[in-house]
């Protein structure tokens, strides 16, 4: 069993995702110790799950004492080879091992059979599987406490139902969506343990998402104040819901009033993140503490170019060139479209006589002139990049620095490119050439006024539907949000720098989301940009770890 030091707060972290929040209040230490504790964390994906437990396991370290197994396991360019040295920490390192095991937990939180019952992919559980679980999580959740009875509810139930994005490719939200619904169950347990102070964070869509013509963020602070109408038979107490970042215009029968829902909106960018994130995150606190909290402070705008450029320069892979598509009859007499693609050898002349070719075509299109771009191409070092690169990073004048470095690593992590199609290397190199020039990255109707070949073979082109199908992230801008599409391609998400003509990589995008560099994200590279894409900003988490302990710390006097 892990334990802690007596003045330690203890926190529940559920649908934890690789552990954002949690890193972010664990890294809170007062005279070198942690003032936090994370006692339990949920979480149902099994690759973000061994992430957190292998963080789990650094953090039952105190700082400089983690044993060099760790980073033995962090500069393992294999993932395979990664795997099996993770394994012998089990042996090694037996107790610690033990502790995070009991404090990072793979299991899914249950939905009703009903709000799935169309859906055979997914399916629900049943009313008893329901109860089960139920006993499952509560039995856990006592032991992790103990006798600890003021503790922190940390999390966010999963956001898809709620984004905008996929709203608008579900056409609306449906009753019928369980994820609509998965936010009762971060409310049954705040019912039935009453956690002194909670977090609960989702997407900006959630302000506006609607359910048979009822606001959902209404309903859902309405149950947050009071968890007993929706589960009355635990009695709990009530809770006041405050704003992180507006201080409320009153309090109205005990409850902060706000002049609207917008004031429950973080903009990341606005407290030092390096990512224009937007994301509604309420502050609960329960009503037996009579204690009004403060509100984050505003910090200074964290570009892009400052925490990704002294990341070692990569060359994009090359996996195939695309031949020709046809409309061909589904079984069913629906039509679709095949297409037809090449498999590619990837090497480094390849690649170098491509992006030559591309760029000497581009600067010759209608708008671009020579001088647009450098024609000498620089020779890399690393190629296409690893899942570790020995290298100096971050550098001083990094404005992170001091929260990305960890000097015993020796180099960076998760930093390797992804594989693109031959054409869509053109189309990388045309939109950052195009944004340098301009200042603003193009949309396909810009694609199409250069160069008709530059513009994808897909069915929405001509729609508008995705004129920005392509974005390059400005350089002098915080980036745009992290998502987990990111896992799917990184047309979102391409390098300003030009001379790369890539997308992303992960190790990038933890930067942007604020990952310390000796985060390891387990798994496959998409399930790493998977994690990635869904977890809260550690940096921003810790700000509000420390609203949260000005809570804590007026309770214990």
């Amino acid at each position: 069993m892990s334990t802690s030091a007596p003045n330690q707060i203890p926190i529940i972290d559920i649908f934890a995702g690789p552990g954002g929040l949690g890193e972010g209040f664990s890294s809170i230490q007062v005279n070198d110790e942690s003032v936090f504790k994370i006692k339990l964390s949920i979480e149902k994906d099994v690759k973000a799950h061994e992430t957190l437990r292998l963080r789990s396991f650094f953090r039952q370290f105190s700082e400089g004492s983690v044993p060099e197994d760790y980073y033995d396991i962090i500069r393992e360019k294999s993932w395979p080879k990664r795997k099996a040295l993770i394994n012998e920490l089990k042996t090694k390192h037996e107790v610690e091992w033990e502790n995070a095991d009991e404090e990072a937990w793979n299991f899914e939180l249950p939905y009703p059979e009903e709000y799935d019952k169309d859906d055979e992919k997914r399916g629900g559980y049943s009313p008893e599987e329901i109860a089960s679980r139920h006993i499952l999580i509560d039995n856990r959740i006592k032991q992790a406490l103990g006798d600890n009875k003021d503790f922190l509810l940390i999390g966010g139930p999963p956001c898809q139902a709620y984004s905008l994005a996929g709203r608008s490719r579900n056409q609306g939200i449906s009753n019928t969506d369980h994820r609509v619904h998965l936010y009762k169950e971060y409310l049954r347990i705040i019912a039935k343990h009453q956690p002194a102070v909670f977090v609960m964070e989702n997407v900006k869509g959630l302000l506006s998402s609607e359910v048979d013509g009822v606001k959902i963020f209404q309903l859902i602070k309405r149950d947050l104040r009071n968890p007993s109408v929706v589960f009355p038979e635990f009695k709990s107490s009530g809770y006041r819901i405050f704003s992180l970042v507006k201080e409320p215009l009153e309090l109205e029968e005990g409850q902060p009033r706000y002049k609207s829902d917008r004031d429950y909106l973080i903009k990341s960018e606005d407290y030092d993140i390096p990512q224009k994130r937007h994301r509604v995150i309420l502050l609960g606190v329960r009503e037996d503490i009579d204690i009004a909290p403060t509100v984050l402070t505003e910090g200074s705008v964290t570009n892009l170019i400052d925490v990704i450029s002294d990341l070692p320069s990569l060359r994009s892979e090359i996996n195939r060139s695309f031949l020709r598509s046809e409309k061909v009859k589904t079984d069913d007499g629906q039509e679709k479209t095949k297409r037809y693609y090449k498999k590619e050898k990837d090497s480094d002349e390849l690649w170098q006589r491509l992006v030559k070719q591309f760029r000497s075509e581009i600067v010759s299109m209608n708008g671009f002139l020579p001088g647009s771009g450098p024609t000498k191409l620089p020779e890399y070092h690393f190629k296409t990049g690893s899942e570790f690169i020995n290298c100096d990073t971050p550098k001083q004048g990094n404005p992170l620095a001091e929260w990305y470095k960890d000097k015993r690593l020796g180099g960076v992590a998760n930093h390797q490119s992804r594989s693109h199609l031959i054409e869509d290397l053109k189309r990388y190199l045309f939109a950052s050439m195009y944004t340098k020039k301009y200042g603003k990255f193009p949309r396909l109707k810009d694609y199409a006024r250069h160069g008709k070949e530059l513009l994808p073979d897909h069915e929405n082109v001509e729609s508008g539907k995705f004129a920005d199908r392509f974005r390059v992230q400005l350089p002098d801008d915080p980036a745009t949000t992290v998502t987990s599409h990111i896992s799917k391609d990184g047309h979102y998400f391409i390098h300003y720098d030009s001379a790369q003509c890539r997308s992303l990589t992960v190790r990038e995008a933890a930067r942007i989301q604020t990952f310390p560099d000796n985060y390891l994200f387990c798994g496959t590279r998409t399930a790493q940009y998977h994690q990635v894409g869904n977890a809260v900003p550690p940096y921003l988490a810790k700000q509000i770890g420390e609203v949260v302990l000005e809570i804590f710390n007026q309770i214990s006097k």
